[in-house]
């Protein structure tokens, strides 16, 4: 997923509510306010007498919109949590009667501990390589998962100031838009009757998607089929050349009641998605084989995947992988957390 564009300072410097007016032809003003007419769908131009509102001028860009604003409060959120953790560590290190050095040595410091072949192999693993390819080192591999445990130590002490600090990030996070995801036909996980939809819109091909695949684990195993519905919908970037064909292979597997195995199967083995790749996963899990082939290589399911392609542009989703959790817009590989927060506010009745 690239990265969001900074915001020029001095469009953040301006700030939202400026309430000016600009005058832009014959008859048309733009009243560029927070709080213009027309409460939560302001009116953000006039012309011959008629009233454009943001939710009509916004609507094809919704989505970027957001994407600028929870930049900044990222941002922000970020800027606050480091200057809390450094005084804490600072409040610390004086009650302690030490240096901030000397405490941080103290509490995060020592032996990690040998790190295992094992270890070595899992971690690899997990990103789809493995010490076979002449790139990675195995001495390398081994000091930056020591490093990942300082960190964690770090991490974890840090965390423990900050709750026995009773910290409170009191900046407000931004309200994502709410968007109307068409479902029907497209392949699920759970009941249709669950409370929380949550819509994936994924490339097979993306290195980020892989990442949502832990945590879609976790939320089926916490959640369970009655309360978390999951929809899969194809988003096929067009830098990847292997998307689509990984898609209409998925489709193929859907057809015969495995694509969750199979779409499994293709975020684990990210490298292996040449056509005899794709082929070889059906044999692996035992699909009628002269049946998927048939259907993979006459492209049967094209229409679906660019039906849903479509559906995203149209929706403003521009990254993947990206959620819509019951119509709120969820982008990047977030952690659990994340999702957990949203399901939970949809299940105690909140949203």
């Amino acid at each position: 997923m690239a990265a969001p564009k900074k915001i020029p300072t001095n469009f953040i410097q301006m700030g939202i509510g400026a309430g000016v007016g600009v005058l832009i032809g014959v008859g048309v003003t733009l009243l560029v306010s927070g709080t213009g007419m027309g409460g939560g769908d302001p009116v953000v131009a006039t012309y011959n007498g008629k009233n454009l509102r943001s939710s009509e001028a916004f609507a094809s860009i919704k989505t970027r919109l957001f994407d600028l604003e929870d930049e900044v409060y990222r941002t922000k959120e970020q800027a606050i949590n480091d200057a809390v953790e450094q005084r804490l560590i600072d409040s610390e290190a004086r009650k302690q009667n030490v240096t901030v050095e000397q405490l941080l040595d103290k509490e995060t410091g020592g032996e990690v501990g040998e790190v295992t072949d094992q270890e070595i192999n899992d971690f690899l693993g997990s990103k789809n390589l493995s010490l076979t390819d002449p790139r990675i080192k195995k001495d390398d591999v081994k000091e930056y998962l020591k490093y990942r445990r300082r960190f964690d130590k770090r991490q974890g002490f840090v965390a423990t100031l900050k709750k026995n600090a009773n910290v409170k990030v009191l900046v407000q996070e931004p309200d994502a838009p709410k968007l109307t995801v068409d479902t029907e036909g497209y392949p699920t996980w759970g009941s249709p009757k669950a409370s929380v939809t949550i819509v994936e819109f994924s490339d097979f091909e993306c290195p980020y998607c892989s990442r949502a695949l832990p945590v879609l684990a976790q939320i089926k195993k916490e959640y369970g089929p009655d309360k978390v519905r999951i929809v899969f919908r194809d988003m096929p970037l067009p830098s990847h050349s292997r998307a689509i064909p990984a898609a209409l292979a998925s489709h193929c597997a859907n057809e015969q009641g495995k694509f969750w195995e199979y779409h499994d199967a293709l975020f684990t083995n990210q490298a292996q998605l040449a056509d005899k790749d794709l082929k070889e996963h059906s044999k692996t899990l035992k699909l009628d084989e002269a049946k998927f082939n048939e259907c993979f290589d006459s492209k049967k399911f094209m229409a679906i995947v660019d039906k849903s392609a479509k559906e995203a542009s149209s929706l403003g989703i521009q990254a993947t992988p990206s959620f819509v959790i019951n119509g709120t817009l969820i982008q990047g590989a977030q952690p659990f957390e994340k999702f957990k927060a949203k399901i939970d506010k949809v299940l105690n009745g909140k949203s």
